[in-house]
């Protein structure tokens, strides 16, 4: 009788955590254009996108995960936290932002910690806005 009960507790558990999760994230926020540049899916949840501020990483959390390197994406992709982002004509997505990285080198640095990529794995360069 105890198994049933802990399932249940972690299930109520995890979907709180979720709707606490969704009051957090800041709809107001200004919405931005960007382009994938950096996507390792399905290796790494991890993926950088170029705006026209610099570049930005993001960590994918939940909803569409059919993007990848060169599609547009449109949200407050500059809002620190969990933010709700469009990948233009496949769907939404809750996205982390991690912040803003000045260049493509400081963003294939973060990028390859973050996935634990090694120096040898070659990765892609930005496509212009």
């Amino acid at each position: 009788m105890t198994k049933p009960l802990l399932i249940l507790a972690a299930w109520c558990l995890g979907f709180a955590s979720a709707l606490l999760g969704l009051t957090f994230i800041d709809r107001r926020a200004p919405k931005l254009t960007g382009t994938v540049v950096l996507d390792f899916k399905p290796f790494c949840q991890d993926f950088v996108v170029q705006t026209g501020k610099g570049f930005v990483i993001l960590l994918w959390e939940d909803g569409t995960l059919f993007f990848g390197e060169g599609d547009t994406l449109v949200g407050p992709l500059h809002s620190q936290g969990s933010q709700l982002i469009e990948a233009e004509g496949r769907g939404v997505m809750t996205a982390r932002v991690g912040g803003l990285l000045p260049d493509l080198g400081t963003a294939q640095q973060v990028f390859r910690e973050r996935c634990g990529l090694g120096p040898d794995t070659p990765l892609s360069r930005p496509t212009p806005n």
